[in-house]
């Protein structure tokens, strides 16, 4: 085929976005290293003087205000995302983007994105190009769908069978997994006497438990280095980092800053206690690591802990006294048979994921 033109649409409202645009040009470029691939902040690309602004209004809601955000998200569940007044907002400059760059194919892993680019094909139906959205979470929101776009990258065959009942061609939906780092896919799983566990915040080094529960852990193995060995990513949470390193260093957990291998670390990991993101999830999957997370609070993490509950691919705690209840029963070895049945039930969910497939539905759609 001819030199193709694709444009990759994303978003900075979480890691998750990115993550999935980047996974989904490596796998392009992996059996097509001819084409010119844009990934863009749709944001950027249309009003970007609105990108920062709404990054703080996002971060401020999910974490002060997640009773308003989950209104307005579970709002959007439901209705014509045509009603979003953002549309207004960023569809008329992006469409002057997206004429611009001329692409011969647009992805989107954001749904206001998605739903812009459904707006540029009702506008110029003669400028036919096929369109693809990639579900970042475990949801199936109407945000999410629209009736111009060429084909869908879900998370599960749950989520397929939800947009075939909101009336979506089966035909057109793939049943992918959130598209992640390729070194997930491409580095083997070592074994080890101990359980590996792996506290992790994120980039922004932020826990759902408060850091006396660190030292709580420090302290458990203390006796019970055996059983246990213990990592924890801080990111960019300096502070934090110098706590435990130099304030008042951990004697037993070893402490990692801002990390470069994390697809390595979390692939050599045998419990990860995390925030139920959609990228972190699927991560975790590939790497037949269960999770370990808190009930949340906002809508699309809601979403992801059921998704863990209905799979039995981890374990939701409500609070701190909860979780440690789950590191005695550890110790304890009464968590032992649950491990192995979360990991037969990852195992399971894998075979059901065509992630390896990503790259030949892209190119079905270009050469139709």
């Amino acid at each position: 085929m001819d030199k193709k033109n694709i444009l990759i649409l994303t978003a900075q409202f979480g890691a998750g976005h990115i993550s999935a645009a980047k996974a989904i040009k490596y796998c392009i470029l992996n059996n097509n290293s001819n084409y010119n691939i844009i990934i863009k902040n749709f944001i950027d690309a249309s009003v970007p003087i609105m990108n920062k602004p709404m990054i703080k209004l996002y971060e401020s809601n999910t974490k002060y205000t997640p009773g308003l955000y989950n209104y307005y998200y579970y709002l959007k569940k439901s209705f014509d995302p045509k009603l979003d007044l953002s549309n207004k907002i960023y569809t008329p400059n992006l469409i002057e983007y997206i004429l611009d760059i001329n692409p011969d194919l647009i992805i989107s892993t954001f749904p206001l994105a998605a739903s812009c680019v459904d707006n540029f094909k009702n506008k110029y139906p003669e400028k036919y190009i096929p369109t693809i959205t990639v579900i970042t979470d475990v949801v199936d929101s109407l945000e999410w769908i629209f009736s111009s776009t060429d084909m869908y990258f879900v998370p599960s065959l749950e989520i397929k069978n939800r947009f075939m009942q909101k009336g979506i061609n089966p035909e057109n939906v793939k049943v992918t997994g959130v598209p992640i780092n390729k070194d997930f896919h491409n580095i083997e799983k070592t074994k080890s006497d101990k359980y590996r566990l792996l506290l992790l915040g994120g980039g922004r080094g932020l826990f759902d438990f408060n850091e006396s529960f660190i030292y709580y852990v420090d302290d458990i193995l203390n006796t019970n280095n055996h059983l246990l060995e213990v990592s924890i990513v801080t990111g960019k949470n300096k502070k934090l980092y110098n706590n435990l390193t130099n304030k008042k260093p951990l004697k037993n957990i070893n402490v990692l800053g801002f990390v470069n291998d994390m697809p390595s670390i979390i692939k050599n990991t045998d419990l990860l206690i995390t925030k139920p993101g959609g990228a972190t999830l699927f991560e975790s999957i590939h790497s037949d690591t269960p999770v370990i997370v808190r009930n949340p609070k906002i809508g699309q993490e809601i979403e992801n802990a059921k998704f863990i509950i209905d799979k039995g691919i981890g374990l939701i705690y409500n609070d701190e006294d909860d979780l440690k209840r789950i590191f005695d029963n550890l110790v304890l070895g009464k968590l032992d048979l649950t491990i192995d049945f979360m990991k037969k039930n990852i195992l399971y969910l894998k075979n059901t994921l065509e992630y390896d497939k990503i790259s030949d539905y892209i190119l079905s759609l270009l050469k139709n």
